[in-house]
């Protein structure tokens, strides 16, 4: 079955249990995993949980060909609904075969799959097998335009209390352009920036024009790379010293942070959208010159588990920072030596 873009958001939130497989694919890589996100919270206690929940990429289906077969096959060990999640970066005729397998009841399925992949044409395999299936289900993710941003972003703002002067609403939307996990990164970098509804104690509740210049990258930009670079490019000495230069040159750690998960975003935009120079405007990324050279380089370090593993790490910092009272400045500091040590045991 194919859905329709207005649906797919209530469809994946609340799931009926018609459906075995189910594709979520699309240009904006950010929704795509947003929505795979919701829908897993739906079909399953914990999505975290390693006993209920297999994740799988491209590597691992081309390193192992009955991978997917064998997780779908597998019996749950706690009698709880397993799912099987599956990151893919395009089309792939050996995973549209499986899954007309799975509709027809050729091949087994214990688990219920979640295929994430990125812009499919309507002649794909994966999208054919999808739509057409009896049990499968794909739901299409197009980029949201700029009065959804603008909702998004109130939405998110009113859930801490937050308003948007008018004057700021036309200033904010082009801070919101890429996909939406871009601008996720963007909209929670103006909460931290004002800071979480029980930090701010009933005080300075609207959002100015002047807020979004104060957090926008223009000014920092430079700034900002110095450390950014190295740090996901695997320069474990020269990416601690940048992020120590930026503290003491007074850079708010924070905005580091925001700015370590809108480059794993980016990478990721730029994998799901093929590696070219349409991912790379796609995913907000320099496009010509020195700065797209190094941004090809570290995303080449950044695939697969890797990239979930830094998602990850970021988000657990993100998670300490916002702790009454954390010291940002270490929390932050310890993300940027996992990343390079990561990156730098990738380049080896």
């Amino acid at each position: 079955m194919k859905l329709k873009t207005r649906d797919a958001d209530r469809a994946l939130a609340q799931p009926d249990g018609s459906y075995t497989v189910y594709l979520i694919y699309g240009p904006d890589g950010g929704m795509v995993r947003e929505r795979a996100d919701t829908l897993s919270k739906a079909l399953v206690k914990d999505p975290d949980d390693p006993f209920s929940v297999t994740r799988l990429t491209d590597e691992d289906i081309k390193a192992d060909p009955a991978a997917l077969a064998d997780a779908l096959a597998a019996l749950s060990l706690t009698r709880d609904p397993r799912l099987v999640r599956l990151r893919l970066s395009g089309d792939s005729a050996p995973v549209a075969k499986l899954i007309a397998e799975v509709d027809e009841g050729v091949t087994p399925s214990e688990a219920t799959l979640v295929i994430e992949s990125g812009d499919l044409k309507k002649t794909s395999k994966l999208r054919k097998a999808a739509e057409d299936g009896k049990r499968t289900l794909a739901a299409p993710c197009y980029a949201d335009t700029a009065r959804d941003l603008i909702t998004l972003a109130e939405d998110m703002f009113r859930a801490e209390h937050l308003t948007l002067e008018p004057e700021a609403r036309a200033m904010l939307a082009p801070f919101l352009e890429g996909d939406r996990a871009l601008a996720r990164s963007e909209i929670d970098k103006l909460i931290l920036y004002k800071g979480l509804a029980d930090q701010r104690e009933g005080q300075d509740d609207v959002i100015t024009r002047q807020d979004i210049a104060d957090i926008s990258a223009v000014g920092s930009e430079a700034a900002m790379d110095q450390i950014l670079d190295p740090a996901l490019g695997g320069d474990i000495r020269a990416a601690d010293a940048a992020y120590a230069r930026g503290l003491s040159a007074g850079l708010n750690p924070v905005g580091v942070l925001r700015g370590l998960q809108r480059r794993i975003d980016q990478f990721d935009t730029f994998h799901s959208g093929g590696g070219d120079a349409g991912a790379l405007a796609r995913a907000g990324a320099p496009r010509f010159g020195p700065p797209a050279d190094q941004f090809k380089r570290s995303a080449k370090l950044w695939t697969g588990r890797r990239l979930d593993q830094a998602r990850k790490y970021a988000f657990d910092a993100e998670r300490a920072v916002k702790r009454s009272g954390a010291p940002a400045e270490a929390i932050v500091g310890d993300l940027i030596l996992r990343l390079s040590r990561a990156a730098a045991q990738a380049r080896r």
